[in-house]
């Protein structure tokens, strides 16, 4: 049973927070283990202060939360946390003004004009067509991607979170760059970015939308409109079947709509209004201004129950074409947010807190209440997942001497569209394992490529550390590297199949694995 957080009321901590501040805590002590070349518990401060007793076997993540709280309150972790939600809220609350003011203005833009007739498939198509198609693009490019889009609203508010200036309070830069970092490295792997990004986008849709919506009625319950409906190259039949299709939905729903005799009405109006127009420029002065008020005469002559039939179908079309669909897609991504955060754990296998438990559950640490036994070693690579940046990264593991590294292919680095690609030297010490995930920590690539010597077994440290690799990158695959010489063919296929069935146990397939120079050159180049 996890207990309960040490919060003081004033500054309670959700769940999310109390993982989000452990992220925070954790990737900090890495980056401080790595430049300092010393173990995660090898003695710095934040490791004191936080030596507390780790609780009987299954409260470990209760113990790293705890652990990682009162970490945050002494280094400013815990504050900068506190100020990015108060942050957040007030850069959403402005961005929802916003909206709204933007829905009222684009409604009042077709309705607030000193004329009264109202061409109504212009004024629908107007209000709802930046709505629908933004929806669309939405919903296909998550199709085609495989993965929730945030939209440009939550790419928006995004963008203010990062660029805006701070406010209130001292500010401690170096709490903040890990708290933002945590945050995209938690959301990012647990897959809670992309839908409260997505949430915030339909947020915003959402209000916009309503804000319009309202703005349309209060014009229609506070003035008199006439409708008309107008076309230059078009035919009559062709305006007059785009009504009734536009209006089954809405009729189906018990919204009044015009029928037939209301849309020869309305096109007959405005065919004889524009005649009248013609008259008017051929005459004198003095009988345009008639001819002005005849035409002002012909719209107000319109039935009180043809105009409420259009306003009926303005506003159904802008209810069912605009606002459920958004309403629809805003409850589900609500619904996904909330099921993706009540299930939020740590991950106790990840580079920090595997060391931190392992050293309270040792005999010889002073905190130990009931050693708990030694964690299994990791046995499955993280799951795809997105990242900030489309950085990729080329990785070498104990490569034989022989091995020319890096390749002379891929010996330059090389910028493409959107991000590009790095080689870095072999790791083949210890000290060099952890500094690399620390360094992956601090800067998570979109793709890493690990390329390994074929010809040594895989044993199970290799395979632990290359799970340990996977949750530091979007996407991880694994080069085999062979040397040129000559040799047994059937060896050489026997230590690859080797290689593949041990990769396919910890969860890399054979589409994750790479034989040739020219798959992992063309795979490091491709930009997602």
């Amino acid at each position: 049973m996890i207990a309960p957080l040490t919060a003081p009321p004033e500054v309670p901590l959700s769940r999310f927070e109390a993982c989000w501040v452990a992220e925070a805590v954790r990737l900090r002590e890495l980056a401080e283990a790595a430049e300092l070349g010393i173990g995660i518990v090898g003695g710095s401060r934040s490791s004191v202060l936080a030596d507390v007793a780790l609780p009987i076997v299954g409260g470990e993540e209760a113990w790293l939360l705890r652990r990682a709280e009162t970490i945050a309150r002494d280094n400013g972790m815990l504050e900068a946390t506190l100020a990015w939600r108060r942050r957040a809220a007030v850069m959403m609350g402005l961005l929802c003004v916003l909206a709204v003011v933007s829905g009222f203005s684009a409604a009042l833009g077709f309705f607030g004009a000193g004329e009264r007739a109202v061409n109504v498939t212009w004024t629908l198509l107007g209000l709802i067509g930046m709505p629908v198609v933004a929806l669309l693009l939405w919903i296909v490019s998550s199709l085609l991607a495989g993965r929730v889009g945030a939209g440009v609203p939550g790419e928006l508010w995004m963008w203010l979170m990062s660029h805006a200036p701070r406010f209130g309070g001292k500010s401690n830069h170096a709490a903040e760059v890990a708290v933002v970092r945590a945050l995209a490295t938690m959301s990012s792997r647990s897959g809670l970015e992309r839908w409260w990004l997505g949430f915030i986008t339909h947020t915003l849709w959402l209000l916009m939308i309503a804000a319009c919506l309202v703005a349309m009625l209060l014009a229609l319950s506070l003035r008199s409109y006439s409708f008309v409906l107008e076309t230059t190259i078009l035919k009559p039949e062709d305006i007059a079947g785009l009504v009734q299709n536009i209006a089954a939905l809405p009729a189906s729903l018990g919204f009044v709509v015009p029928d037939a005799e209301m849309v020869t009405a309305a096109l007959a109006a405005t065919q004889n209004d524009a005649s009248s127009a013609v008259v008017a420029t051929d005459s004198a002065a003095s009988l345009s201004a008639d001819l002005t008020v005849d035409a002002s005469a012909s719209f107000a002559s319109q039935s009180e129950a043809e105009r409420r039939a259009w306003s009926s179908w303005l506003v159904g079309g802008l209810l069912v074409y605009a606002l459920l669909p958004r309403l629809l897609v805003w409850m589900f991504a609500a619904v996904r947010l909330w099921q993706l955060r009540a299930g939020l754990a740590l991950d106790i296998r990840l580079p920090g807190y595997t060391e931190l438990l392992r050293h309270s559950a040792s005999p010889e640490s002073p905190g130990v209440v009931d050693a708990a036994p030694a964690l299994p070693q990791p046995t499955q690579v993280a799951a795809i997942h997105r990242v900030r940046n489309h950085d990729a990264v080329l990785l070498g593991l104990e490569l034989g001497r022989d091995l020319l590294w890096p390749p002379a292919r891929l010996a330059t680095p090389r910028t493409v569209a959107g991000g590009g690609y790095a080689v870095t030297e072999v790791v083949e010490s210890r000290e060099q394992r952890r500094s690399t995930l620390a360094q992956l920590a601090s800067h998570a690539p979109a793709k890493l490529l690990l390329a390994c010597d074929v010809r040594l077994s895989p044993d199970r440290g290799t395979l632990g550390w290359i799970v340990e690799v996977s949750h530091y990158a979007g996407e991880l695959r694994v080069w085999l590297v062979s040397p040129d010489s000559a040799e047994d063919v059937t060896a050489a296929w026997n230590r690859e199949l080797t290689w593949r069935d041990s990769l396919a146990a910890i969860g890399l397939g054979p589409e994750r694995v790479m034989t040739t120079e020219s798959a992992a050159y063309a795979w490091l180049i491709q930009h997602d």
